[in-house]
């Protein structure tokens, strides 16, 4: 039996929905992947400026804070 116009029309839609769930996986992976990247960044940053403080605060062996 010859595929109707309908038959043809879903089979489309179909692939098209299949190609939307792929790019939606795809990039659920990319953003998780840059999320936790920007976590580990965070992190970084946070033990950077604490190293920061620390060593500006204490110049020359003397507290000076950072008032």
């Amino acid at each position: 039996m010859k595929p109707t116009e309908y038959d043809i029309l879903l089979a489309g839609e179909q692939r098209i929905l299949e190609a939307i769930q792929q790019l939606e996986a795809e990039y659920n992976f990319h953003l998780d992947g840059m999320k936790a990247e920007l976590e580990r960044v965070r992190e970084a940053l946070t033990k950077c400026s604490m190293s920061v403080v620390h060593v500006s605060d204490h110049i020359d062996g003397k507290f000076k804070p950072n008032i």
